[in-house]
């Protein structure tokens, strides 16, 4: 239910929605809340369930809480902008902080201190140019520095520096975590702040599929089921100003939850 900052309000022109969340996920819930009335309305109030979190946009806290509830669903229909492709697989995520304590002083004598960005700066660098594993399957392992902060003035050495970065995996974690710790040589700071490999994930025969280059919440629901991850609107329009879905594409969503919704449900009967 979280979405990316920052706030975007909503707006429409009679074909359009445009605002945070119009595409990323917000739209999506409505169609699922639509589609799973129509569920109990044509007699499967039994079947279905709606489970919506927060957090899947940082540290998926809002997912890891709702094993609490234990809950075991034989199917889970995740809602993502993939442009009505089931998605076949997702990429892994793997999120790292670094950071590093300086010295500070007075810039016109350095000697006197330490800057906490210089070393920051190097291992960036060093990163960025690292080639990194590619996947038939999976396509490239993209790395995106999201967060890069550091310093107090600009005549002053920095004192602190830090950077917070995202790897989309297309392999396990743990590989690209030590090659991360070989580049990085205690030059800085670094700590693991969240992972999860790659997921398989299930498709329904007729229906066009597609790749997801995101990560979702799934890998963090402790359930024996098939997942799904499928929904309208394409994802390269979200996380960025002019993050939009078109209202056919919203209204043509709630039939298809409640299409794939109701196959389900009657093939596991």
């Amino acid at each position: 239910m979280d979405t990316v900052p920052p706030y975007l309000p909503p707006r429409t022109d009679g074909k359009t929605l445009y605002g945070r969340g119009a595409c990323d996920a917000k739209s999506l819930i409505a169609g699922q809340m639509i589609a799973a009335q129509k569920l109990v309305e044509a007699g499967h109030g039994d079947d279905v369930q709606l489970l919506f979190v927060v957090s899947e946009e940082t540290d998926h806290s809002g997912m890891k809480k709702a094993n609490d509830l234990n809950v075991n669903p034989a199917h889970m229909v995740v809602g993502e902008p993939t442009a009505l492709k089931m998605s076949k697989m997702q990429k892994g995520v793997l999120k790292i902080r670094l950071t590093q304590k300086g010295v500070a002083a007075h810039s016109g004598y350095p000697h006197l201190g330490e800057s906490a960005i210089d070393p920051m700066i190097d291992v960036l660098y060093a990163l960025k140019n690292e080639s990194w594993p590619h996947s038939e399957e999976y396509g490239a392992t993209d790395l995106n520095i999201g967060l890069l902060s550091g310093g107090q003035a600009a005549n002053a050495l920095a004192e602190q520096a830090s950077a917070m970065l995202m790897f989309r995996l297309t392999t396990e974690p743990d590989v690209i975590f030590e090659r991360v710790k070989e580049i990085v040589a205690d030059r800085v700071g670094m700590e693991l702040y969240t992972a999860n490999a790659p997921v398989h994930l299930t498709v329904v025969e007729g229906y066009e599929t597609g790749i997801a280059c995101f990560n979702t919440d799934v890998p963090y629901f402790k359930f024996d089921g098939k997942a799904y991850l499928v929904g309208a609107g394409s994802i390269t329009d979200a996380h960025c100003p002019r993050e939009f879905i078109e209202l056919e594409d919203l209204r043509n969503v709630v039939g298809y939850y409640f299409t794939l919704g109701k196959r389900l449900i009657e093939h596991g009967k």
